[in-house]
């Protein structure tokens, strides 16, 4: 009987999806983002969430910064976690020395690949092979959702704007980084 106790180094792999510049579209992998996903069980999740985090939570579809990582809502009970992948490994492991059964921390870092996309034609790169609507009265900046893009599940978030115009964060499973740059540069 195999041990179920053995511990897996996770290792993320070299991004594989080269960076887009180019007029109107700059597409760049975000390397050192750390990714981690918190849910918690239960009746009255967003008041165990204050009073585990010591915070309030984002509000449904939106993102906030708080304590140096950005928190998004991404269902009820269920918030994702971004920053400095040191800071995330941090975090999961404080929420899971928390002592809280009924919350579950996991670091998703090696297992997700996150790009920025900014520029003028970055909302046509994304509606090209996504069904969410991206402009600024339905999507502002802070906005988060997660769909489709083209045949894979991506989380977006819309970032504050640049000179250049919208900029968005996608973060896609490492496994399919390659085909999302491709059809994001591709568009």
């Amino acid at each position: 009987m195999a041990d179920s106790h053995v511990t897996t180094s996770l290792r993320r792999t070299a991004p594989i999806a080269p960076n887009v510049d180019r007029p109107g579209l700059s597409l760049h992998v975000e390397l050192g983002l750390g990714v981690a996903k918190l849910r918690i069980y239960g009746p009255d999740a967003d008041a165990r969430f204050s009073a585990i985090l010591g915070i309030a939570p984002p509000s449904a579809r939106e993102q906030a910064d708080a304590a140096g990582l950005t928190i998004a809502w991404l269902a009820p009970g269920e918030w994702m976690a971004t920053g400095p992948e040191a800071e995330i490994a941090d975090w999961v492991a404080r929420l899971d020395n928390a002592g809280d059964e009924d919350a579950l921390a996991i670091d998703f870092t090696h297992a997700r690949t996150a790009f920025v996309l900014a520029g003028t034609a970055a909302r046509a790169a994304i509606a090209s092979h996504c069904p969410l609507d991206l402009w600024p009265d339905v999507f502002p900046v802070s906005a988060v959702a997660r769909s489709l893009l083209g045949d894979t599940g991506m989380f977006i978030a819309r970032l504050a704007d640049n000179e250049d115009g919208p900029r968005f964060r996608i973060i896609v499973d490492q496994t399919m980084a390659a085909y999302a740059a491709r059809m994001l540069a591709g568009a």
